[in-house]
């Protein structure tokens, strides 16, 4: 007994390194640098444009990109169609993070946007303005890069066209790995800054 509240007095004390809600620290170009600590990605759910059912779970042990942006944003278009063409299928979520109604209606949305692209684009479209607000969306476009263990591994903020800039990202999204006692194994060097 005396052993189990000593454990968790301890857990208690560590909790803070791993906290969900810890701040993010935005550089000078508004990305974020991968953290000393790991912050869990928010639990969400929603529906496609194609009326399937996507969760959190339908994707843990594998890392993706959340990507926040709203219907009216023009120039959010040119870097939701390099994201498509870099990351795999089934890695790849567009959020809304627009409440207003009139711009509800996801499919609308995602049809607006293969018309202004020319071409497919094979991801799910889902309202959720909810999550944008959890996850602290200002900013559009923004991008989350979640590890298969479920972190937030980086933050991207604002327009970014250049496909191997992506490709690295990605990858590096993919390389990581978060230790609570080392902190994680791989660093990311935004491409914007460069």
């Amino acid at each position: 007994m005396r052993t189990t509240v000593v454990l968790i007095a301890l857990l208690m004390t560590l909790a803070g390194c791993v906290s969900e809600n810890a701040p993010v620290e935005r550089n000078e170009d508004h990305s974020t640098d991968p953290l000393p600590y790991a912050a869990t990605f928010p639990a969400w759910n929603g529906t496609s444009q194609a009326n399937a059912s996507f969760t959190n779970a339908s994707v843990a042990s594998m890392a993706y990109m959340a990507y926040f942006s709203a219907p009216w944003c023009a120039h959010c278009e040119a870097t939701i169609d390099a994201y498509d063409q870099v990351l795999p299928n089934g890695t790849m979520f567009v959020f809304s993070m627009e409440a207003r109604e009139e711009y509800a209606n996801m499919s609308e949305w995602h049809d607006s946007t293969e018309s202004k692209l020319n071409r497919t684009v094979d991801r799910p479209f889902i309202l959720n303005p909810e999550l944008a607000k959890t996850v602290g969306v200002q900013s559009i476009p923004y991008a989350v890069f979640v590890n298969e263990q479920g972190y937030v591994f980086y933050e991207r903020i604002g327009r970014i066209t250049n496909l191997t800039d992506i490709q690295y990202l990605w990858e590096t999204t993919l390389e990581a790995r978060f230790d609570p006692v080392t902190g994680w194994n791989q660093t990311v060097t935004d491409p914007a800054a460069v």
